[in-house]
């Protein structure tokens, strides 16, 4: 890295602490008001609440995959897509084909079938 590169990151550096330590004081002082710390109190006992919940959402998630039964209902599960997947494929595949052979060969089913004479 040329000097001026690093002096130009080590200008970013100083501007951004600059800027933590104003936005800490302005913080500090608001901080003052017996308001804001019951605000701030409750902020951080809502957060603590979300990481707990998050972290045992996560160890659950973590022992299901663990879990071989869970394993072998998930395949099941996914088996069972694919089938439902597949019979409704073919099932519209049939409609399709029950179509076409309802309106006969010479239907293409742009009105100029070839039973009609211009005569």
């Amino acid at each position: 890295m040329t000097d001026d590169a690093k002096q130009a990151w080590g200008q970013v550096g100083e501007r951004f602490s600059a800027l933590g330590r104003r936005i800490a004081d302005h913080y500090q002082a608001s901080g003052e008001d017996a308001e804001a710390r019951e605000a701030e109190q409750a902020l951080q006992r809502a957060a603590k609440e979300i990481v707990a919940v998050v972290q045992r959402g996560a160890e659950t998630v973590e022992k299901t995959f663990k879990d071989h039964d869970a394993g072998r209902e998930l395949t099941q599960a996914f088996n069972a897509l694919g089938d439902a997947i597949t019979a409704t494929a073919e099932e519209t595949a049939d409609a399709i084909r029950g179509r076409k052979a309802a309106k006969g060969p010479e239907d293409d089913g742009d009105g100029a079938g070839g039973s009609e004479s211009s005569a």
